[in-house]
């Protein structure tokens, strides 16, 4: 120990010497740089001096420069004034002295003299020079410096211009620089008399500065700055001077010391702040180092002491390190040790070699990260801060080297040290089968709790009822927490003495049972139950359990009634089908108990109902219908409902006579005014009838002959009842005819298109409308009326409304190349047509042909409208955003509602001609006619009026505000040519009589 005291002292006086040297060359670089400061604020400071000195003697030297430059003018003038008007010359003199005078307010005594001044230094007689004269003091006091200046000569005298300079103007110039505070500035003679000073003004003027330091330095040429005391004030100052050029003048300016390098002395006082500070450190420093060695010396002493111990401990922490070691090593459950920081594994025993699949080589020194299955290194970091010390708290998925992976329950510790590293110790329990069997387990009692079916566990040896899920208790009534007897739980649940004795038998014997029982729910509403039971037997064949199932069959035994009703029933009406009334009828020809006559009812229009008013109001009407025709069948009758608003009547009669009445009577019992949901709706049926033998010998033949008598009804114009006919065969197989007949005209092109003009009031074409014809190879050319109705019913109208598309916008281009692009070209549309991807059909035209906006005009029936209103709007909105206009064709004939008109996008409407028919003739039509002009007035649209043909009809519909007209008065339908040459040539090159003879 003396040798680590003497080591200490050592180092103590080390630090004294190297401290204090540092010191002591700190204290004298800090002593050289004060100084040179001190140089540089000197040199800078008399630079700066001398700099003012200079600007002051420009600026005296200038104003007595300018006083001259005045003096040389007044001369010039004068001169002038003598040469060219003598006589005014006085005048004019004094007038320009006074103006001299005041712009120089300094000036005074400005005049004209022919003597010279006394005070002129021999030889001082160059014309236009100015002279100085020594200053003096003036009659009130203020000193003066007197002016001359040789301004001409004659025979007989001289004439000199002379004023007097207030020496005032000299402390102006000197007070207008800032001098700091001590400063002072003066001007004084070239032989040392003081004229002013900054400070004081000429109060001083006058003074002799002849014996001063400047003037010293000034008479020993010495240029440069000098540093005196002034014996006026005893101040101190740094004094530059300089001499006013071409002047007896001289200049001095003068700034104390502090002015100029005043900052030296802070930064000197800075400078030996910091000095103290570091000495004050240095002195902290040497104290430190002393209590430190203070501290080592016992430090030693302690080590020295404890070293044995040391040892002793190291010895036993050896010992109890191998113990635990091979412990880790024979531990049953995996275990590694990890760095807590890297999360690099560090030890493994054999048992997590094994369960990893890793070798010892590939393990030691991997991520732990790499072990998981599920998670990432932050959740492990996570759980490290959260719990330094886990047992068993969380389960992890966890990876082996295979990339299979398991479930482990880990037990975890922080280790303050695994080779000199912060570690962690885990042991990972693997869990993956007990999880499995306890998700199974959780997933069968949640299967059985959660189980539609009752479920019931009956112990064999008690026969007592030892567990039932919720939907037994509520099935039976029988709480099984009681855990009643089988025989009182089986008579609480089943009121059928033989199904329970069936139970009882099962339990006795050890066997399956299946029995169905019947009983009330808790509604008293009828109720069937399935009971299932087996026995459940250990490994000696006893039978410990019986297991049970309580299912609910009412729902099927409900739904077999119902499948079996269903295939018979219509499930709307309640009244037989088809088929059932096929078998019914087949049956009363059999039993050959009268006659027998079979009718097939169609409601006309019926659609519209279900469109305008919903399927409910529909469905329900449906039901009064059916109920009304069963009253008035009467007794015997079969009513059945064949499909949609078809009805089919079995009627059995005596008399062959009594079948038209009884057949009418269903037509009127339908006809009634009907009252659906405080609606008053009428509903027409159309209805044919056939009567056996001689119409069909069988159900099906009978029906048939009914379906054609009541196809030709509708024909007829509906609302009536026909009896079947044998060419009513004839009539179906021509109209099929037909349908194949119009394939084959679509195949072979043998449509075409005629145009009808539409004009304006005045005759002038507005447009006009594509009409369908067919060049029928046999019957020649057929208007509409001759397949449409086929076409609609057949659907053939999709293929032929987008050949009249095409073929209509391609003859409105050759409108357009003769000169009548204005027209448009109105095209009708069907309902079918409507509601089969139209929009799409429009825009492909529009493309393909380019048609402006306008160009096409589609006319919509009110049966498009009502079909589907919201559908309709929507896809009249598209058309409309194409630039399609549209128009409503046949108005006044549907059954439109106004306030759903106004939200359509519509141009026109086209007035049906079965109005403008009569007109003249039938006051309603006339009533009808205004009142649709006056909508479409209100509503901003026009009115197109169709089939006019007299010249009263045109007239009349003028008068009252149409705006367009179409009919055989105007032009009849004709082909494309025709049209073209009856249209002549384009607008623009046609006089206005020929444009209304075109009407």
């Amino acid at each position: 120990m003396p040798e680590a005291s003497g080591l200490a002292d050592a180092r103590q006086r080390r630090a004294w010497r190297v401290g204090g040297a540092l010191i002591l060359c700190v204290l004298v670089a800090a002593v050289a740089v004060a100084w040179n400061d001190l140089r540089v604020r000197r040199e800078a400071g008399e630079r700066y001096v001398q700099a003012l000195v200079d600007s002051h003697a420009r600026q005296v030297a200038g104003k007595v420069d300018s006083i001259e430059r005045s003096f040389r003018g007044l001369a010039d003038i004068l001169a002038g004034i003598r040469e060219v008007a003598p006589d005014i010359a006085p005048g004019l003199a004094r007038k320009t002295m006074a103006d001299i005078t005041a712009g120089n307010p300094r000036l005074r005594d400005l005049g004209v003299e022919t003597t010279a001044p006394a005070w002129l230094p021999p030889g001082a007689h160059a014309t236009r020079d100015l002279y100085l004269g020594t200053p003096g003091p003036g009659p009130d006091g203020s000193w003066a410096m007197p002016l001359a200046m040789l301004i001409g000569t004659s025979p007989s005298h001289a004439l000199w211009l002379r004023a007097n300079l207030d020496t005032e103007l000299f402390s102006e110039l000197l007070g207008a620089h800032e001098l700091g505070k001590g400063g002072v500035a003066s001007v004084l003679t070239a032989d040392g008399m003081l004229i002013a000073r900054s400070d004081t003004g000429t109060r001083h003027a006058g003074l002799d500065a002849r014996h001063s330091p400047v003037f010293r330095a000034v008479a020993a040429g010495n240029p440069r700055a000098i540093e005196s005391r002034s014996r006026m004030d005893g101040i101190r100052r740094i004094v530059a001077h300089r001499a006013v050029e071409g002047r007896p003048l001289l200049a001095t300016v003068g700034m104390t010391p502090n002015a100029l390098y005043g900052g030296w002395w802070t930064f000197i006082a800075t400078l030996a702040l910091g000095m103290l500070l570091l000495l004050a450190a240095f002195l902290v420093g040497i104290r430190f180092l002393r209590r430190a060695a203070q501290r080592e010396s016992r430090m030693r002493r302690s080590i020295a002491a404890n070293a044995h111990t040391v040892g002793h401990l190291r010895e036993r922490v050896r010992d109890a390190e191998a113990q635990y070691r091979f412990l880790y090593q024979q531990h049953p459950l995996p275990a590694f040790v990890y760095d807590r920081e890297t999360l690099v594994i560090l030890e493994a025993n054999d048992t997590a070699l094994q369960q990893y699949g890793y070798s010892r080589e590939a393990m030691l020194g991997m991520s732990v990260g790499a072990l998981l299955g599920e998670g990432s290194v932050d959740d492990i970091r996570a759980e490290m801060l959260a719990y330094p010390h886990s047992n068993g708290r969380r389960i992890w998925v966890q990876r082996r080297e295979d990339a299979s992976t398991f479930s482990a329950l880990v037990f975890a510790r922080d280790l303050a040290s695994f080779d000199e590293r912060p570690a962690r110790l885990v042991l990972s329990l693997d869990v993956t089968d007990r999880q499995r069997a306890e998700a199974n387990l959780r997933l069968l009692r949640r299967a059985v709790e959660a189980s539609e079916e009752g479920l019931f566990i009956v112990e064999a040896a008690r026969r007592v009822l030892v567990y039932g899920n919720a939907t037994f208790e509520r099935l039976t009534g029988v709480e099984a927490a009681l855990e009643p007897t089988a025989e009182s739980a089986a008579r609480s649940a089943i009121a059928d003495a033989g199904a329970r004795q069936e139970l009882l038998v099962g339990l006795e014997r050890a066997e399956d049972v299946r029995v169905e029982v019947a009983g009330v729910d808790s509604q008293q509403l009828p109720r069937w139950m399935q009971v299932r039971m087996s026995p459940v037997f250990d490994d000696e064949g006893k039978a410990t359990h019986f297991v049970g199932v309580v299912t609910d069959i009412t729902a099927r035994r409900r739904a077999a009634e119902e499948l079996v009703f269903r295939a018979s029933h219509d499930t709307l009406t309640g009244l037989a089908n088809r088929d059932r009334l096929t078998a019914a009828i087949d049956a009363a020809l059999e039993d050959g108990d009268g006659l027998v006559a079979v009718c097939q009812l169609d409601l006309d229009r019926f659609e519209l109902i279900n469109d305008s008013l919903g399927h409910d109001v529909g469905d329900e009407l449906l039901v009064l219908v059916a109920r009304r025709l069963e009253r008035a069948a009467g007794t015997g009758a079969q009513v059945a409902r064949l499909g949609g608003d078809e009805f089919g009547i079995l009627l059995k009669y005596r008399d062959s006579g009594e079948v038209p009445a009884r057949v009418e009577a269903l037509r009127a019992a339908v006809a009634a005014t009907s009252e659906v949901r405080g609606i008053a709706l009428h509903v027409t049926p159309s209805l044919g009838y056939a009567c056996h033998p001689g119409d069909g010998v069988d159900g099906t033949t009978l029906l048939r002959a009914a379906s054609q008598a009541g196809a030709q009804a509708k024909r007829l114009g509906r609302n009536r009842s026909v009896g079947y006919r044998p060419d009513m065969d004839s009539q179906a197989g021509n109209r099929l005819a037909l349908v194949q007949a119009l394939h084959q005209a679509l195949e072979r092109d043998e449509f075409e298109l005629v145009f009808q003009l539409q004009f304006g009031a005045y005759g002038t074409p507005h447009g006009m409308e594509a009409l369908v014809r067919w060049r029928h190879p046999e019957r020649g050319l057929l208007g509409p009326d001759a397949f449409m109705a086929a076409c609609e019913d057949s659907g053939l109208v999709l293929p032929l409304g987008r050949w009249v598309l095409r073929e209509a916008a391609r003859c409105w281009r050759r409108l357009e190349a003769c000169g009548w692009g204005a027209l448009r070209m109105a095209v009708n549309i069907s309902a079918l047509q409507f509601q089969e991807r139209l929009v799409e059909d429009v825009a492909q035209v529009l493309a393909q042909y380019r048609l402006p906006r306008g160009a096409l005009e589609l006319e919509l029936t009110e049966s498009v409208l009502l079909a589907s209103p919201d559908g309709a709007r929507r896809d009249m909105e598209a058309l409309s955003a194409l630039g399609v206009s549209l128009a409503i064709d046949d108005f006044g004939t549907g059954y439109s509602s106004l306030a759903y008109l106004k939200h359509l996008p519509l141009q026109r409407l086209k007035l049906d001609r079965s109005f403008v028919h009569d007109l003249g003739r039938d006051p309603d039509n006339e009533a009808i006619c205004i009142a649709v002009l006056r909508m479409a007035q209100g509503l901003g649209l026009r009115v197109v009026a169709e089939g006019v043909e007299t010249r009263h009809q045109h007239d009349w519909l003028l008068q009252r505000g149409c705006e367009e007209f179409q009919g055989f008065l105007l032009a009849r339908p004709a082909a494309f040519d025709a049209v073209l040459e009856r249209l002549g040539d384009a607008p623009s090159t046609r006089t206005a009589g020929e444009a209304a003879g075109l009407a």
